[in-house]
């Protein structure tokens, strides 16, 4: 079986799901060039994908891509994929991407990947009202649906008779190769605060940074990892940049050091029907890396029970810091081998040939 993986957004910087479950399943993986911080990077993004070459190199394929306008990009962006498709003979498409292609005119089943909530409106995260009916009608269209949790399929089942949960995970080797950074930065015996991930308003890391300033001291520091350069990142950067240490986007090679160095790893998205249902990867990750986690109280992570989860809304985030900094907790002895991505690829992978029977 020859399978085609559609990203929902061709992030390399982070752990991105779908290539991961791409690399693990030895498929191929659609990936174009997308930046977005600046009004430069969009018209830059548009013409580096645009004028591209159709090809495979390395298990990942390139084609040429229209990003605007929406409607007329998927029909473009699908006529191709069609071509594409007959020419490398793939017999299914795993997609996650909510905009850029017309599900029901795949010239192959498709199994829509629905890694967040794109089926509630919400202007401030883009999810316009047109949108979330593209993904509604999308899903109709898909010969059977995966994705991250029991909340997502239950609203995907409104629309698709089979759904099947496949829920993120965790790369098990690169982080038992993993180094903690405290050395280097002269660190040792400090408290360490983090956040990994794409940095926008939505993270609640703004109001993350102003609960650490409130218990700072000299036994503690934070570190923040990632980011794209837009507006929001660089007001925290003016912001906080002196007193917190911001890494920026690392080679994906070397971000299990990062998480390494972290003893308290944060998750302080803002709550939303987008937030609430999502289950995110540095939940498992900061834990594995042998980080307790606080977090806001997101529903899906909530329902995990996870013992090294703990929770508190954002106004609360530094009285539970300043509990958390003096904290001495054991060693997390947690069993991740079944939630390794390797796993996952094998459930994903049963669930694709059952569906396409």
């Amino acid at each position: 079986m020859k399978l085609l993986f559609i990203p929902h957004v061709p992030n390399t910087r982070v752990v991105n799901r779908v290539y991961e479950f791409a690399r693990v399943t030895g498929q191929t993986v659609l990936h174009w060039p997308m930046r977005n911080a600046t009004l430069g990077e969009k018209i830059g993004s548009q013409a580096g994908s645009l004028f591209r070459g159709i090809g495979i190199e390395k298990g990942r394929l390139s084609m040429p891509m229209l990003l605007r306008p929406e409607r007329t990009a998927a029909r473009f962006n699908t006529a191709l994929l069609n071509r594409v498709i007959e020419r490398y003979r793939f017999d299914a498409v795993v997609n996650a991407n909510a905009l850029l292609f017309d599900v029901g005119s795949i010239r192959v089943p498709v199994i829509y990947d629905l890694v967040d909530d794109h089926l509630s409106v919400n202007p401030r995260l883009g999810l316009s009202a047109s949108r979330v009916a593209k993904v509604e009608e999308d899903l109709r269209a898909a010969k059977a649906v995966i994705c991250v949790s029991e909340a997502l399929k239950k609203k995907a089942s409104k629309f698709n008779a089979s759904v099947r949960v496949v829920e993120n995970g965790v790369d098990l080797q690169k982080f038992a190769q993993a180094k903690s950074l405290k050395k280097k930065w002269g660190w040792q015996g400090k408290r360490v605060f983090g956040f990994v991930g794409g940095v926008a308003p939505w993270t609640g890391l703004d109001r993350a940074c102003e609960a650490y300033l409130r218990i700072a001291d000299e036994t503690t520091e934070m570190l923040v990892v990632g980011g794209d350069g837009g507006d929001y990142y660089r007001d925290l950067l003016r912001r906080y940049g002196g007193k917190i240490r911001f890494a920026g986007p690392v080679d994906p090679a070397e971000v299990g050091d990062y998480f390494r160095t972290i003893d308290v790893g944060l998750i302080p998205f803002e709550l939303n029907d987008f937030t609430r249902n999502a289950y995110p990867i540095k939940a498992l990750e900061y834990a594995l890396a042998g980080a307790e986690v606080l977090s806001t109280p997101l529903d899906v992570l909530r329902a995990k029970k996870l013992p090294f989860v703990h929770f508190a809304p954002i106004e609360d985030f530094a009285e539970r810091m300043e509990e958390m900094k003096k904290e001495n907790r054991s060693p997390i002895t947690y069993d991740f081998t079944p939630l390794s991505w390797e796993k996952q690829g094998e459930r994903l992978t049963a669930f694709i040939e059952e569906s396409l029977r």
